[in-house]
């Protein structure tokens, strides 16, 4: 796996996991009246959500480096097009 293609894939799997944190620990916005919404959340803690995905993200890509790199993933066949039928 090159550098571009790590980091390109780095970046697609930083989108997902973000989606799958950002919901985590939300507490509703329990007030009522004007101004208020109650889908919103109170306090947001993004901070802390972008760095959980960073980290996640780099665990995760890791790991698929690490299958690549003992060819349990055959990264050449399925990107080079030399294991394809044509």
């Amino acid at each position: 796996m090159t550098p571009l293609y790590a980091f390109f894939i780095y970046l697609l799997i930083w989108w997902i996991v973000i989606f799958a944190v950002l919901p985590i620990g939300v507490e509703r916005n329990t007030e009522e009246g004007r101004g208020y919404d109650t889908g919103a959340p109170r306090i947001t803690n993004l901070k802390a959500k972008l760095v959980w995905a960073t980290l996640i993200s780099a665990v995760i890509l890791a790991i698929m480096w690490l299958l690549v790199d003992m060819n349990v993933i055959r990264w050449h066949e399925w990107f080079d097009g030399s294991g394809f039928d044509t």
